[in-house]
């Protein structure tokens, strides 16, 4: 495809611009764009989302995971444990047509990214991940034990050979999210996260990390919000986006076919917590409304989120359509992929301002370029 080669300079323009250079000015049909191959995995994976490191130009981080199996993870029969464990594409000039592709596995990825679904960057050179999973152990342990962790981006740390003495190359986990089906970045290292165990949406601050590969979670805090009001899809990634300017929560509330969104600055701390390790704080928010959005009957299946230059981006899983929405929640575009039903999960908006997409049946990621 003949094109101007603009990819690595930073668009600009209007929202209506940056809307038209993501998904096109085309009919909204498969065949106004090209979806170009930046990775196709090595056996059967699951690609389930991807972010741009901000730190570094052009560098795409894409979480994999295996497709689920019968064989048990216990104590006494270890057969699906490799089942389990997650890892990390990492694509360095993935604007460009031929990335250059390196596969990341943290030394302990059968717990700490454990059938990941989600990543957020940070601002600060950290990352976050969670998986869906009721626990991060053997799963005859009855402790629902699982939740965000906490990474550095720098290759010289991520998924290297740990040190004697590292469990793997984290630098935080709390363990208070099981099912844990989507993750955005605040600020600093706070998250939120989709518990799709409870229903609710939980907000992490791991404050200081431990050392690499550490143990020390004392000074973790939880905020629990609207438990019992959104609804884990078994395998469907759910997704949430941070609107930075206005503090606000989007929630892919994929179990009930809707967008929601909530104020991240409202609620008053109530009764605390109990968890399953000692944290310094662990509190339910009450008052605190999660509206509709965009309310169920325009979506099937939302999966994934992405906020950028005053529109939110939305993949419908059961469509393998994507959908663009104002900050009122007016519907202001649809693109058709032509993928299969199924097949979307993760969605951003890369440097380049074009729209970069993965694959969860083929655990592809694909870029859309406008025709």
């Amino acid at each position: 495809m003949e094109r101007p080669d603009d990819r690595r300079n930073p668009p600009t323009g209007t929202p209506a611009e940056s809307l038209d250079r993501a998904l096109g000015t085309g009919d909204g049909s498969a065949d106004s764009i090209e979806l170009v191959t930046l990775f196709t995995p090595t056996g059967k994976r699951s690609a389930t989302a991807l972010a741009f490191d901000p730190l570094r130009d052009g560098e795409l981080w894409v979480t994999l995971r295996r497709f689920p199996t019968e064989a048990p993870c216990t104590t006494t029969v270890q057969t699906g444990c490799a089942a389990l464990v997650g890892n990390v594409a990492l694509l360095q000039d993935a604007t460009s047509d031929a990335p250059v592709v390196t596969m990341k596995e943290d030394g302990n990825a059968w717990h700490f990214m454990r059938r990941p679904t989600s990543i957020a960057f940070g601002t600060n050179g950290n990352l976050a991940t969670c998986g869906e999973a009721r626990t991060a152990n053997y799963e005859d342990q009855p402790t629902n034990y699982n939740g965000p962790t906490l990474w550095s981006s720098d290759p010289a740390i991520f998924g290297v050979p740990p040190e004697p003495g590292q469990n793997g190359t984290h630098l935080d986990m709390l363990h208070e999210t099981p099912y844990c089906m989507g993750i955005a970045h605040e600020r600093d290292n706070v998250y939120w996260t989709f518990n799709g165990e409870l229903g609710a949406i939980d907000r992490y601050d791991f404050n200081e990390p431990h050392q690499i590969g550490g143990e020390d979670h004392s000074d973790g805090e939880l905020f629990r919000y609207v438990e019992g009001e959104v609804k884990r899809e078994p395998e469907i990634p759910s997704h949430l986006a941070y609107d930075k300017e206005r503090d606000v929560l989007y929630v892919a509330d994929t179990g009930n076919g809707r967008i929601a969104r909530l104020d991240a600055k409202a609620g008053e701390e109530a009764e605390p917590l109990v968890t399953n390790e000692h944290i310094h704080k662990a509190v339910r928010m009450t008052g605190v409304t999660l509206e509709d959005f965009v309310p169920p009957g325009t979506l099937e299946l939302p999966s994934g989120l992405v906020f950028h230059h005053g529109h939110l981006y939305v993949t419908d899983n059961a469509t393998s359509r994507i959908h663009a929405f104002d900050r009122e929640g007016a519907l202001v575009r649809t693109l058709d992929t032509g993928l299969p039903p199924g097949s979307l999960s993760g969605i951003t908006i890369g440097p380049d301002g074009r729209t970069y997409i993965t694959d969860r049946l083929t655990g592809q990621v694909y870029r859309i370029e406008p025709l």
